[in-house]
């Protein structure tokens, strides 16, 4: 499984468009990792994992819609299930370390 490992921490202003705006006034989140999602066999897009200012922990992952790819966010526990799913043991454990090293609860 092919991973980024960053510092914990790092602040960076979350680009959203403006039907996303109730994720949060404060666009600055903090990055915790990332990790490639293997959604085909050719199609592996990264999943970042965030920590919004309120506290929430949230997945961005770019998703391709009709002309272009789409910034779409989504909880662990979604991200989890997928991994259950399709039976991506490696994946559901990154996910799992990452969503530690977060300091979050496990399916948050």
């Amino acid at each position: 499984m092919e991973s980024e490992r960053e510092p914990t921490g790092s602040l960076e202003t979350f680009p959203t468009r403006s039907t996303d705006r109730p994720f949060s006034h404060d666009r600055r989140v903090r990055r915790i990792g990332r990790t490639r999602l293997p959604l085909t066999l050719t199609h592996r897009p990264w999943a970042t994992l965030y920590r919004f200012p309120d506290g929430r922990l949230l997945w961005s992952v770019r998703l391709w819609e009709v002309d272009g790819p789409v910034r779409r966010l989504f909880p662990t526990g979604m991200l989890l299930a997928y991994a259950r799913l399709n039976r991506l043991g490696f994946l559901e454990a990154e996910l799992d370390r990452l969503t530690r090293a977060a300091g979050g609860a496990r399916g948050a």
